[in-house]
């Protein structure tokens, strides 16, 4: 079976001024399907760019990135973002949510976009949110909601699509730790029902709870462990 993402002799140069920084350097890497990943490093380690660049939000600027064996770089910008929203749920630190929106109306928005009935966008995103304990919040706006419920939206809302990875970057950095051991606990759950999950995180605690570890220092996979 083809890896859910595969990166091969990726490197990413940014160019400030007159001055190159390699914030990526020859990375190869596969994320196996239904596996739990974290990827873990300091800050300026590069783990931010390299979530980037292995979910098509950044080109890379030498190497190839494959999403269930798609070569990437073939693909024009509208390629890229049909193939982000069908293959790839992203959960932000900073929830990333529509604040006029219900929980119900933000986890629908993703299927609107692919196309979905209205009521089928509407039954699934019921489901969703009672999955994540929230079907007694579903008219709820993020401002009515704690922190711990509007990330249990975004998860929600990444699993619209029934996309191929779930990526959450820092998904608890913004939440007390009985609230972030809950979001870690619906990963893990998640990843039962054979979710590929791909988290990033500074927190070795957290990192401690998946499953497989890609530890990244100065742009280069330092270690991975399984």
């Amino acid at each position: 079976m083809k890896p859910v993402i595969e990166l091969k002799n990726v490197s990413k140069v940014y160019e400030l001024g007159k001055v190159e920084v390699k914030a990526l350097k020859e990375i190869n890497l596969k994320i196996e399907r239904n596996k739990f990943v974290g990827i873990i490093g300091p800050s300026g380690s590069g783990k931010s760019t390299l979530l980037h660049v292995m979910c098509c939000l950044s080109r890379p600027t030498s190497g190839k990135v494959y999403i269930d064996g798609v070569d990437t770089s073939e693909l024009n910008d509208n390629e890229l973002a049909k193939i982000r929203g069908e293959k790839i749920g992203f959960v932000f630190q900073n929830f990333n949510l529509i604040q006029r929106l219900t929980a119900l109306e933000n986890v629908m928005l993703p299927m609107w976009f692919v196309g979905k009935k209205e009521e089928d966008r509407k039954e699934k995103a019921k489901k969703l949110l009672e999955m994540v304990g929230l079907g007694h919040r579903i008219k709820h706006r993020p401002s009515e909601l704690s922190g711990g419920e509007r990330q249990r939206v975004a998860i929600a809302r990444a699993l619209a699509n029934d996309p191929s990875v779930i990526v959450a970057d820092e998904p608890t950095g913004n939440l007390d730790s009985k609230a972030g051991k809950e979001i870690i606990n619906i990963f893990k759950d998640l990843h039962r029902r054979d979710r590929t999950i791909l988290l990033v995180t500074h927190d070795l605690n957290i990192a401690k709870r998946t499953k497989k570890k890609i530890y990244i220092k100065d742009g280069k996979i330092e270690k991975v462990i399984e």
